[in-house]
């Protein structure tokens, strides 16, 4: 998959590009048939499946203070659509000045100019240009009148709910984890270099890795069972799952007299892989969220966390079926 940083750097054409146009954050089974679509409509033509997206996430230039809770990184997005088999990533720079473009300037100076389009792939609730002014019907006329094929594509059902991102979001951040990935295709997860903590969970008898997730929805503060994927550790072949439970949270235990209010401390991500003793400090690791077991909470001393941690690693292997 070529990427291209933006469409003014775009110096060659793309053979009979089919495009379609999206955030497509967490790369959903909604985005998945879109994708799918204009890559069979590419393969028919002898042409290309052209992703258009954005970077950052609108919001975020447009709301910073707002934050945005995303499905996915950047770079984990780009993974996925590499996957899926889309040819080309336009990654357009999205800034308030690029907001202020309206559709009809975007389809003529965009889609035709410069990529000569020759067919586009949406999903149904699609709209485009300054205030998401090109909506279905809108761009429907421009395809007609410039002969670009349009294939509008009905939303994506699991269970009967409508697959979308924002959907999705809410489902996770009530901690329906299982409805969530239902929707998603895949686990949710979260991936990173695992970094040093204070050695609270070894000293209990229960190791644990760290996390630092950053540019990401945050889940609720609790316990989940979930699977590892260590890229590497002595006596392990990469990417071998284990089972594992995790807590996501400020592990209430440890506070100090007084740091009561969640709100102003860090979220960490600590996870008991189980069976694995080695440390894993410096190597990537991947954690893949099915379940979650409890809310987080406070214990009154280290007996009773310690058993409690013990239910929850059997509560995760009941989960996972182990």
């Amino acid at each position: 998959m070529e990427i291209i940083r933006g469409i003014n750097t775009l110096s060659r054409s793309i053979e009979h590009p089919v495009v379609t146009i999206g955030n497509f954050d967490g790369v959903h089974l909604g985005h998945r048939e879109i994708i799918s679509q204009a890559i069979t409509k590419a393969r028919a033509r002898g042409g290309a499946c052209v992703a258009y997206t954005f970077r950052p996430h609108p919001q975020a230039a447009l709301k910073p203070e707002a934050g945005v809770q995303l499905l996915t990184t950047y770079d984990e997005k780009l993974e996925e659509l590499a996957k899926i088999g889309v040819d080309f990533v336009i990654e357009e720079p999205f800034s308030r000045e690029f907001s202020t473009i309206g559709w009809e300037q975007f389809f003529n100076d965009v889609l035709l100019r410069s990529l000569s389009t020759e067919a586009i792939v949406v999903g149904y609730d699609f709209s485009f240009g300054k205030e998401r002014g090109g909506h279905i019907a809108a761009l429907e006329a421009a395809c007609r009148k410039s002969s670009v094929d349009l294939t509008v594509v009905p939303p994506w059902r699991v269970d009967g709910e409508i697959v979308s991102s924002s959907k999705i979001r809410q489902h996770l951040l009530a901690g329906e984890i299982e409805i969530a990935n239902g929707l998603l295709g895949s686990a949710f997860f979260y991936r990173g270099v695992v970094i040093r903590g204070e050695g609270r969970g070894r000293k209990l008898g229960f190791p644990t890795a760290n996390l630092k997730i950053e540019n990401k929805l945050a889940l609720p503060y609790g316990v989940y069972a979930t699977v590892a994927f260590p890229a590497a550790f002595p006596g392990t072949p990469a990417q071998t799952p284990v089972p594992s439970v995790t807590n996501v949270g400020v592990r209430p235990t440890f506070q100090q007299s007084g740091e009561d209010d969640s709100s102003t401390l860090s979220a960490l991500v600590e996870t008991h892989l189980i069976g694995v003793t080695q440390d894993l400090y410096g190597k990537p690791l991947e954690v893949r969220f099915l379940r979650k077991l409890r809310a987080e909470r406070r214990f009154k001393g280290m007996t009773e966390l310690k058993e409690q941690i013990s239910l929850d690693i059997a509560a995760a292997g009941s989960a996972l079926k182990i």
